[in-house]
């Protein structure tokens, strides 16, 4: 009893630390949960140590988080609800380590179970990363529908929300422009709970919000989002991933190459150092001499995007190679399953799919990097090769392949 007593402080106190912003001391605390005695039918134990997993994810420290999981996976038999946990943490590992499609099959897996059992308390973290999956394949029927969810767990509360706003508001800005994300954006920053959780759980967010801020011409808020990151990662200075965030959020702030670069070389999460790398080149782009260089950074992030199931970033990075006259493919941005229908192009399937769920052409555009006019292109090819002469039509057309 009183090892369960001990084990479940040492969660709690972890729990609060990190919500808190304190990374270094909820790892610490879930490190003694995790390793203190075990008994193999305590399923308190198992719990910790997938907690334990969680922070290491956080961190970044994925070898250690696959260790530690594998040595759970050999706890012997688990409860329908710790084997739903089991598959969440795998996926949200697995999605750390750029294996989206996997990480997004082992996290539905457990949301399947979770629901059997009558467990809700998974559901919020699963359509985070469900959302964000979808919302790296340029799926964004998948990303609304997920985002949908977290709307409403958000009604009834749950612990740790600050990576579902910050979701929530990315497929706003990808469906509508920033201007529309903006009161969420404004909510993240100036609650200073939620802001910590933020960035100490998500390695993208900083760099996401001081971008997003720019955009706005929220310079105060992009600069408030930049010294929390700062001032959190001079309080835990044995995370990489912090200080790589940090670095590229000030970079991005003071237009800063140096930062920059040196937030590419010291990022553990391949992602977020490929988007460093990117925004280094765009800094690097209005210099004249800098344009060889440019073009192999640009290279360089293009295949560890691919590499990631980045689709979308890399499409992104793709349209940048060609105002280079450089020419690379990129895999299809929305999803199909088997032959593409009606003998559309990879693009014209795209702009069909996201117009038939009711995006307009400069919708579209924005979600595909392409520009109103092409889109336009595009969909007239459409409606010529499925024989239709409009939106409605191809809503209603579009329904069979759905």
């Amino acid at each position: 009893m009183q090892r369960s007593c001990d084990t479940a402080g040492f969660l709690r106190r972890s729990a609060s630390s990190w919500f808190n912003g304190r990374l270094d001391a909820g790892l610490h605390c879930a490190r003694a949960a995790a390793t203190g005695d075990r008994r193999e039918s305590d399923e308190l134990s198992q719990l910790a140590q997938f907690w334990y997993v969680g922070l290491l994810i956080k961190a970044r420290d994925l070898d250690a988080g696959r260790r530690v999981l594998e040595s759970a996976d050999r706890g012997g038999a688990a409860s329908d609800r710790m084997t739903a946990v089991a598959h969440n943490v795998r996926g949200s590992l697995l999605f750390a380590m750029g294996s989206v499609d996997d990480a997004m099959d082992e996290i539905s897996t457990g949301l399947r179970i979770a629901e059997r059992c009558g467990d809700r308390s998974l559901r919020p973290p699963s359509y985070v990363v469900l959302a964000l999956g979808a919302l790296r394949r340029a799926d964004m029927r998948a990303c609304r529908h997920f985002v949908d969810k977290l709307s409403d767990e958000a009604l009834l509360g749950y612990f740790g929300q600050a990576p579902g706003a910050w979701v929530a508001a990315q497929a706003v800005e990808a469906r509508s422009g920033v201007a529309s994300a903006a009161s969420l954006i404004a909510g993240i920053v100036t609650n200073p709970v939620v802001l910590k959780q933020l960035l100490v759980s998500e390695p993208a967010a900083a760099s996401w919000l001081v971008r997003a801020c720019v955009k706005l011409g929220a310079h105060d808020l992009a600069k408030a989002s930049a010294e929390e990151s700062a001032a959190l990662a001079a309080e835990q200075p044995e995370f990489s991933v912090i200080r790589g965030s940090a670095l590229h959020a000030a970079g991005l702030l003071e237009q800063d190459a140096a930062k920059l670069h040196e937030a590419a070389d010291i990022h553990p999460d391949r992602w977020c150092a490929a988007s460093a790398r990117e925004d280094l080149a765009s800094l690097l782009a209005v210099r004249c001499s800098e344009r060889d260089r440019t073009i192999r950074i640009l290279e360089s992030v293009l295949d560890t995007y691919a590499a990631v199931s980045a689709t979308r970033d890399s499409a992104r990075v793709v349209n940048k190679l060609r105002e280079y006259g450089v020419r690379r493919g990129t895999t299809r941005t929305v999803e199909c399953e088997g032959a593409v229908p009606h003998g559309l192009t990879n693009t014209e399937f795209a702009v069909a799919e996201l117009v038939s769920q009711g995006h307009t052409n400069n919708e579209v555009g924005r979600q595909l990097f392409i520009s109103r006019h092409t889109v336009a292109f595009h969909l007239k090819k459409v409606f010529q090769k499925m024989n239709i002469t409009s939106r409605v039509e191809l809503a209603a057309a579009w329904k069979v392949f759905s």
